[in-house]
């Protein structure tokens, strides 16, 4: 989906990588793409995704928190774009097995 921006996407790789999980970060980006057309309507609303993965022979259960964030420039853009803006907040693990 072309028109969800994460503006801080070395955050949630930093945060990924120093639980030794950075190859989950693109799958956790896609699916925060996917999901926030459908979950996320408003401004400031907040949502999670969720991710399994094994890690170490464990099966990991990953969420990560965004929320819908506010385009400080659009008074300069076309209503049409459909641009959503998406900070990362923070992400848990927990183990599932």
């Amino acid at each position: 989906m072309n028109n969800v921006i994460l503006l801080n996407r070395s955050n949630l790789e930093d945060q990924l990588d120093s639980q030794g999980m950075l190859e989950v970060a693109e799958q956790l980006i896609e699916r925060m793409k996917e999901h926030v057309q459908y979950i996320a309507k408003g401004v400031y609303e907040q949502f999670v995704v969720d991710v399994k993965m094994v890690v170490d022979n464990v099966l990991k259960n990953i969420t990560a928190h965004f929320i819908v964030h506010e385009d400080e420039d659009a008074q300069y853009q076309e209503e049409s774009d459909g641009l959503k803006y998406i900070l990362f907040q923070d992400v848990t693990t927990t183990d599932k097995g």
